[in-house]
């Protein structure tokens, strides 16, 4: 008989006000939801001095979370919206027949989302998805993000390997992907 979901307890730890989980899982883990909750998921048996230990220890990451969080996120005008997606057709091509025979792979499908936790994602299918808010950075970060994308056609996680090819393909990916935290004006 499976057991019921398991009922959240609020707690403080470091001054961070969590949510604790019990359940049968084996690990300890620490997420921030979309709506700023903080919550731990803990294994039924581990002590609770063990778990206010780690979201002390994850607390600036928590704090971070929050911070970006609380950001006012921009309001874009529909005339904004459907100039990025024209340019994100008018750059996608090329970019993906260039780096896609460079790397040898071929994407099943290429979608433009209004996504906006992500700029693009790949599923397991080779399908590939990228957010018409990308084009408002610059060339290079695109650059960066397809080849990203490009690269999950051959290792579908962040292994080193993953992180190889990218580097093979773009050795400046580093400063590239750098240019994707600093929100357009």
């Amino acid at each position: 008989m499976k057991r019921a979901a398991p009922i959240p307890v609020t707690r403080t730890a470091g001054g961070i006000l969590y949510q604790l989980a019990r359940s049968d899982r084996k690990t300890l883990c620490l997420m921030v939801a979309p709506e700023g909750r903080v919550q731990a998921r803990a294994p039924r048996r581990m002590p609770v001095e063990e778990i206010d230990a780690f979201v002390i220890s994850k607390s600036a990451w928590v704090r971070g979370k929050l911070a970006v969080m609380a950001r006012p996120r921009p309001a874009y005008s529909v005339e904004h919206e459907m100039a990025m997606r024209k340019k994100a057709r008018d750059m996608l091509p090329g970019l993906l027949a260039q780096y896609a025979s460079q790397m040898r792979v071929a994407p099943t499908k290429v979608t433009i989302t209004g996504a906006e936790k992500r700029f693009g994602s790949c599923s397991s299918k080779g399908a590939l998805c990228f957010s018409w808010r990308l084009f408002q950075y610059p060339d290079a970060a695109v650059e960066y993000v397809v080849v990203h994308e490009l690269a999950h056609l051959i290792h579908l996680n962040h292994s080193p390997a993953f992180h190889a090819v990218v580097q093979g393909v773009l050795p400046d990916w580093k400063q590239r992907k750098t240019l994707l935290k600093h929100p357009p004006d």
